[in-house]
């Protein structure tokens, strides 16, 4: 491994900046670029880029060479204009020649931190030469909130880290040199400075083109108990890496209430979430309850529901996927199907005008948990469990005190058993259900929803309920 700087000869106005947002509770943030803040003209660039959210970067922005007023903000207001957007960061930035300039946001956005790296491109020549010899060239930048000081490895993915080779030593918020590789196939590994102890050995990763890359090691939101996950950052893509060994956490919902197709069901059920190496039960589970997550080895399960009344078995062998540091949701849910046991497509076997027999199915929808933090905007998932004849969707409206139905302007429409995300901004709504019934909009239930600095994550759920009048309920529980 060895360490060069290069400087570039090409045209006097090639340059790059790209935005990097590494603060686990921002919201998304708008970066804007201004040749002249007291100067509109149309020769003058001034412009505002698509926000970027938590863990993502921006595209590579080419632009001329030069003196620039650099904003970052974010949208704290249903518009997006440039005059509406709520300012965090605002300083000249002068962008030499030959170099991509790393604009990279971290820490809290309670006090929130703005570095901004040059990176030389490389020349031509060097550039070339790299192509032909299969050559791979690294920036490492640690942006951990708390582990400060790191040591970086590589290996080839047939060895382990008794083979790995030292590459570098960072500190917090330092770039370091570059570093050439060959391509190939490696696991990083993290360590504290000085020590042998592995805080993080990645997934495998594969470098098979020749460029330039940002690897930033990042505290990790997820569940999978390492301390650490790296975003590595090419020129227009972005890809996470977990620790390979890292776990998964699963809990299961009981979606399923009373049904007089299955009037034996209890209303109470038990599950087992089995793989050839461990069986996880999950026993006694009501319906309307969430069970406590399961962190599992991440991997294949099946999963085995009966009715704890009688232990009838009602599903069996559900595939459960569950990769590494991911956090999910499974929800449960009745459905229905005709039966056709002979297969010949007739469900009216004696043609007296009604299906001859109706037979319950469980059903299930699988959902990512959100692993956010956000200060000033929060992540809710829409669930629709209803299974009726009345309507096939329900829209989900987030009323704010200046708005009604008619003109919100957050609102998503879904099917049984399917799932959607909004964001919603700090405010308090009135939440509506609504479906259409007979061609008329009926509302089938009303809340009221205040989200803040508090607040965690959300899933919003519209279930059946016997107790209410209209036999639905919306129901707010944290993710």
């Amino acid at each position: 491994m060895v360490t060069a700087c290069s400087s570039g000869d090409s045209a006097e106005t090639d340059t790059y900046i790209k935005f990097y947002n590494a603060s686990a509770d921002a919201p998304s943030i708008f970066m804007t670029l201004d040749e002249d803040l007291d100067n509109d003209a149309d020769d003058e660039l001034e412009r505002t880029y698509s926000a970027v959210a938590y863990g993502y970067a921006g595209s590579q922005i080419n632009v001329d060479t030069g003196e620039y007023v650099l904003e970052l903000a974010w949208q704290s207001e249903d518009s997006y204009a440039r005059s509406d957007l709520t300012m965090i960061y605002q300083e000249t930035l002068s962008l030499p020649k030959d170099t991509t300039n790393w604009v990279i946001l971290s820490d809290s956005m309670v006090d929130p931190r703005i570095d901004v790296y040059s990176i030389d491109l490389l020349d031509d020549d060097t550039a070339e030469e790299d192509s032909a010899n299969d050559i791979v060239n690294l920036h490492f930048l640690n942006l951990h909130e708390s582990i400060t000081e790191v040591d970086m490895y590589l290996s080839d993915i047939d060895e382990t880290f008794a083979e790995a080779e030292f590459i570098t030593n960072l500190s917090a918020h330092a770039l370091s040199d570059n570093i050439k590789i060959a391509e190939d196939q490696y696991i990083l590994y993290i360590t504290s400075a000085g020590s042998d102890e592995v805080l993080f050995a990645s997934e495998e990763m594969n470098y098979v083109y020749s460029g330039q890359y940002l690897l930033a090691l990042r505290s990790n939101q997820g569940v999978g108990g390492s301390d650490f996950v790296v975003d590595r950052i090419a020129n227009n893509s972005i890809v996470q890496y977990n620790a390979a060994d890292s776990a998964a956490s699963i809990r299961l919902y009981n979606g399923l209430n009373t049904n007089e197709l299955a009037p034996e069901y209890s209303q109470v059920i038990t599950a087992h979430i089995q793989s050839d190496a461990s069986d996880n039960l999950i026993d006694g589970l009501a319906y309307a309850q969430f069970s406590d997550a399961i962190s599992l080895d991440n991997g294949d399960y099946r999963l085995n529901i009966n009715n704890t009344q009688d232990d009838a078995e009602l599903m069996a062998n559900r595939l459960l996927s569950l990769p590494q540091n991911t956090n999910k949701t499974l929800f449960l849910y009745w459905t229905e199907e005709e039966v056709d046991d002979d297969n010949d497509g007739i469900v009216d076997e004696n043609s007296d005008g009604e299906v001859d027999e109706i037979r319950p199915i469980i059903s299930s929808l699988l959902v990512d948990n959100s692993d956010l933090t956000g200060l000033y905007v929060k992540q809710v998932a829409l669930v629709n469990l209803i299974n009726t004849d009345l309507f096939n969707r329900v829209s989900f409206y987030f009323v704010k005190s200046d708005e009604i139905i008619a003109t919100a302007n957050t609102s998503r429409t879904i099917g049984l058993g399917t799932t959607s995300n909004v964001t919603l901004l700090n405010n308090t709504y009135k939440v509506f259900a609504v479906a259409s019934i007979d061609n008329n909009d009926i509302i089938l239930d009303e809340l009221s929803l205040t989200v803040d600095e508090t607040t965690s994550d959300l899933f919003l759920l519209l279930e059946h309920d016997e107790d209410s009048s209209d036999g639905f309920k919306l129901r707010v529980v944290d993710q």
